[in-house]
């Protein structure tokens, strides 16, 4: 859970900065037709799902640009689009099921030593990505066009998320993997007054629930799935960091 903090906590950040919430969501959905079309082709599962995934990312990035439709619309329909796309192909292939099953629920018990050189090299890549194009892209968050950001900048965020999104998907599962991003950067955006502030907060919340989640859901007395409980852990310190905001403005003197 360490390495997929290190990817999770800052992508998130630009997701949540960027309006993007339902990205992790299109891109998540995406491993079903990824991995029929993998079989169709007779390509391993997981290069055909990270290939087919970082497809969705560009796409999507290349609708909102040369479209005139809003962002949450370009990614409502490539959500549903992937979606029924993946379960036509697995319909249409029975042996793609049982795999299915594995990326829909998730478990980061279950991950191998290719999945862990996986995460390695992601957790790499994210250094990487952050300090060339983390500024950057939160620049423009709140800069006119043409100020920050860029093409390129946007379709490398496009292509890094699809890559976390996925490789996420093994640990957590696809109907939480968007929770796994969002809930920490909701928590560094209501803590920290800068982009900086946001990543190292979203990061310590990130680590700390992925470790208590993994701790926690192991423990005989508890015995849940881990991906929802460190999910759970990052959504509730979120709730509480809600209700201590509250707290301290009800607290503060009134002019």
């Amino acid at each position: 859970m360490f390495l997929l903090s290190i990817a999770a906590s800052g992508t998130g950040v630009l997701v949540v900065s960027r309006r993007m919430a339902f990205f992790p969501d299109a891109a998540g959905h995406t491993v079903f037709a990824g991995l029929a079309l993998g079989l169709i082709f007779g390509l391993p599962p997981a290069p055909a799902v990270l290939a087919f995934g970082v497809f969705i990312g560009l796409l999507i990035i290349w609708l909102v640009r040369h479209s005139n439709l809003a962002s949450d619309t370009v990614i409502g329909l490539v959500f549903s689009g992937g979606v029924a796309l993946g379960l036509a192909l697995v319909s249409r292939y029975p042996e793609a099921q049982s795999s299915v099953t594995r990326f829909f629920l998730g478990d980061v018990l279950t991950l191998g030593d290719q999945e862990i050189w996986l995460l390695v090299g992601l957790a790499i890549l994210s250094v990487a990505f952050y300090l060339f194009l983390y500024n950057r892209l939160m620049l423009s968050c709140v800069a006119p066009p043409g100020h920050g950001g860029g093409s390129r900048a946007d379709y490398a965020f496009g292509a890094f998320l699809s890559l976390v999104v996925v490789s996420a998907v093994q640990a957590v599962g696809v109907l939480l993997v968007s929770a796994l991003l969002i809930a920490p950067a909701a928590c560094g955006r209501m803590a920290a007054r800068s982009g900086r502030g946001m990543f190292w907060t979203a990061f310590a919340v990130s680590l700390f629930s992925g470790q208590a989640g993994l701790a926690l859901s192991y423990h005989p007395a508890v015995n849940t799935s881990t991906g929802a409980t460190v999910v759970f852990i990052s959504i509730a310190i979120c709730g509480i960091a809600v209700g201590a905001r509250k707290l301290k403005s009800l607290g503060a003197p009134r002019n």
